[in-house]
């Protein structure tokens, strides 16, 4: 079952800051290289622009999320300004207080190179946010050129719907 589309507004600054998952307004500046070698760990910038996304009610119908609803979203992702490939995103609410929501994250990033598995608990406000927001999840496997994949994905969620992120590779 599905919430009415006002709830769409109360989850877009979590679903922004937990991973993957953004409402592009602007590019980010390309860079020389999008992948940097800095002593043994690689870095991927990429950003990410939301082109279907779902709020799934499993529980009692209300105003707000609760535990155990879901957030989906599918993505396009861009580096250096190019597309490059596409992500999804699963947010299920593990936890709720007044003014913010927990979920558990799991996105998937497919590259060319190969995909890359995120995962964590992020906590984000019920609403757009207001100041950028950061949160960190792990990189928990991949295929292809990523089948040994390790690190973190560093996520800066600013207001106005732009996201950067910061993906570590260990080598």
């Amino acid at each position: 079952m599905r919430k009415a589309h006002h709830l769409w507004f109360a989850t877009a600054g979590l679903v922004a800051t937990a991973g993957g998952v953004l409402l592009l307004t602007e590019a980010l500046p390309a860079t020389a290289e999008t992948a940097a070698r800095q002593g043994h760990e690689r870095v991927l910038h990429l950003t990410t622009e939301t082109s279907q996304f779902s709020v799934v009610d499993v529980g009692a119908q209300g105003p707000a999320l609760g535990l155990g609803d879901e957030i989906i979203s599918s993505d396009r992702v861009f580096r250096d300004g190019q597309q490059v490939g596409r992500s999804g995103t699963e947010l299920t609410v593990v936890g709720t207080s007044p003014g913010t929501l927990t979920t558990d994250v799991l996105t998937t990033i497919e590259l060319p190179e190969g995909q890359l598995v995120l995962q964590g608990i992020v906590d984000g406000p019920t609403g757009p946010p207001t100041t950028p927001l950061t949160s960190t999840l792990a990189v928990t496997g991949g295929t292809g050129a990523f089948s040994r994949a390790t690190g973190v994905a560093e996520i800066v969620d600013r207001p106005g719907g732009t996201e950067e992120l910061a993906v570590r590779l260990n080598d």
